[in-house]
């Protein structure tokens, strides 16, 4: 219910009764006691417009702001060991035997070595799912060293085809692929070690990867379990010339790395992080008609405006409550937000299905219920936010904070439904306008014009107090006449008002009446608008005696 409590000073001229009182009236008639009127309540007097209340073309609206900020990260930096598989050597077989010519050709065949990778580590608290990392230094810089044992002089030199290092398929190379490939090398007792260099770029794991590559351990955390195996293959011939021998020559492989560890310094994946969204809109200057107790209404158009930076490269999402507090009074709305990565986000929560330019619209009816009845506060908070890279290039640099900032701006239009309206005002000092004649009476009628352009039906509730702000009971009250048409196309509807009051049988309270208190009220309106013109007025106050006045002469 809106209400206004409106204590606005009418007139109070002293009534003297040898000069206002019409001397060729005769007793028993009507005496009529002018009491003055109420000024002109506009409703721009009711709402002041402030840094909260603003008036956007004709229409009043509640608009306030708030900020916020929070940090994500730093998430810890991750150490790869058993890095590198041990490879076997290969054994080449030479079944020939006697004098060849020089350059004679034996093949070997295809040949191979397996190593397996052994990896094990814990990854950031925060990760719930892990799509790539890359590794410090933007590549780890991996060898491979081939190295032919000492040989017979008729062996003139063993000689690779394709040679290829095939990585499990999680591995990325320089190349984009999981395979580094030779198409030929020679080895010989002048050139019996070679060095390949290999660079690893990073672990790209897909989401239909995860349940292979990504346990839980024991401690509940998430680790990069790898045991997938790194293949060596080939094919051997050997070039031979002179008194051959049947022997077996056995080739080494060894893979290392440069330094002695890897380490991932940025990733992308889903982190559940411990950021929350949290600020505290406070609801300046909110006139007092809509704080009063008995105001109610619903909303019927509600925006919130998050202008929300998001300088992580990896879209986001959380759950965003909205919670209206007025002393133990609570509302509470949540919506999904989904947040773009590495750039300004504009998202609009509104109660209706809108469009704004540069803003993004998430419709939650819910958020009405916070206007209800008219806050101190708005509480705005969010659960952790959770992170999610869209593609394997959606990287979060380990080790670094970033700080996501939140600006909020909240709209709402004073267009209700189901409201309630309040306009409180009184006529007072009637104490000394009527203090010659209330004891000679025991009615009187107090009759107004009442003016408004409100575009609603009203009626109206009265109380009678003394001078002391004792309320009055030894009076009845009739009010079938003090009503206000609707006012229709911003035309004024103009009323003869009336209050009839009556002393009761035994009650000298007419003659302690100093105040006499209405409420002009309205309920369940629908698509009502609340413009700064709108008003009420009621004037030419003035008190009958329809009785006449009693006199002892």
């Amino acid at each position: 219910m809106i209400a206004a409590s409106l204590y606005l000073t009418s007139c109070d001229e002293k009534y003297d009764l040898s000069k206002d009182i019409n001397t060729d009236i005769l007793i028993g008639s009507q005496f009529k006691v002018p009491v003055g009127h109420t000024d002109t309540i506009y409703v721009n007097r009711v709402i002041e417009e402030s840094e909260t209340i603003t008036d956007n073309n004709g229409i009043y609206e509640v608009s306030t702001n708030g900020n916020t900020s929070t940090t994500v990260g730093p998430l810890d930096e991750v150490s790869v060991n058993n890095f590198t598989p041990a490879f076997g050597n290969v054994i080449i077989g030479i079944d020939e035997s006697g004098n060849v010519p020089d350059g004679t050709i034996v093949e070997a065949g295809k040949v191979n070595s397996i190593g397996t990778y052994d990896i094990y580590e814990q990854l950031p608290e925060e990760v719930v799912a892990l799509y790539n990392a890359d590794f410090k230094g933007g590549s780890v810089h991996t060898m491979l060293e081939i190295t032919l044992p000492p040989v017979p002089d008729a062996v003139k030199n063993v000689s690779f085809r394709d040679l290829t290092m095939t990585f499990p398929e999680f591995v990325k190379l320089e190349n984009g692929t999981n395979s580094f490939k030779i198409t030929e090398l020679n080895l010989d007792a002048n050139n019996s070690n070679v060095i390949l260099d290999i660079y690893v770029e990073s672990f790209s794991i897909s989401k239909d990867m995860q349940n292979k590559y990504i346990v839980t351990g024991e401690n509940g955390r998430k680790y990069l379990k790898i045991t997938d195996d790194v293949e060596i293959t080939a094919y051997a011939s050997v070039s031979l010339g002179g008194n051959v021998k049947p022997q077996n020559i056995e080739v080494a492989f060894e893979y290392y790395m440069e330094e002695e560890k890897a380490s991932i310094n940025q990733v992308a994946g889903k982190f559940n992080t411990s950021a929350n969204i949290s600020t505290d809109i406070a609801l300046n200057d909110i006139p007092d008609f809509l704080r009063n107790g008995n105001t109610s209404f619903e909303p019927q158009e509600v925006y919130v405006y998050i202008d929300l930076l998001n300088p992580l490269n990896a879209a986001g999402s959380f759950l965003l409550d909205m919670t209206s507090i007025k002393g133990s009074q609570t509302s509470s709305a949540s919506t999904n937000i989904e947040v773009e990565a590495d750039m300004m986000n504009n998202i609009l929560i509104s109660s209706l299905d809108t469009f704004v330019a540069g803003y993004t619209t998430v419709v939650n009816k819910e958020i009405a219920n916070l206007f209800r009845f008219v806050p101190d506060n708005i509480s705005i908070t969010s659960d952790n936010l959770t992170l999610e890279s869209m593609n394997n290039m959606q990287m979060i640099k380990l080790g670094e904070e970033y700080t996501l900032t939140a600006d909020y701006h909240a709209i709402i239009p004073f267009k209700f439904s189901n409201m309630n309206i309040e306009y409180t005002d009184n006529i007072n000092n009637l104490l000394s306008d009527l203090e010659d004649v209330a004891d000679k009476t025991d009615r009187l009628i107090v009759r107004a014009v009442g003016v408004t352009n409100i575009p609603v039906d009203l009626e109206a509730t009265v109380s009678l107090y003394d001078i002391d702000g004792h309320q009055l009971d030894g009076i009845d009250v009739n009010l079938d006449k003090f009503r206000f048409s609707a006012a229709t196309n911003d035309a004024e509807s103009t009323n003869d008002l009336e209050i009839i009051l009556t002393e009761k049988d035994g009650s000298d309270d007419l003659e302690r009446l100093e105040k006499i208190v209405y409420t002009i009220y309205a309920s369940s309106i629908d698509g009502i608008t609340l413009k700064p013109k709108q008003y009420l007025v009621i004037k030419d106050i003035l008190v009958e005696m329809p009785d006449g006045i009693k006199l002892t002469l």
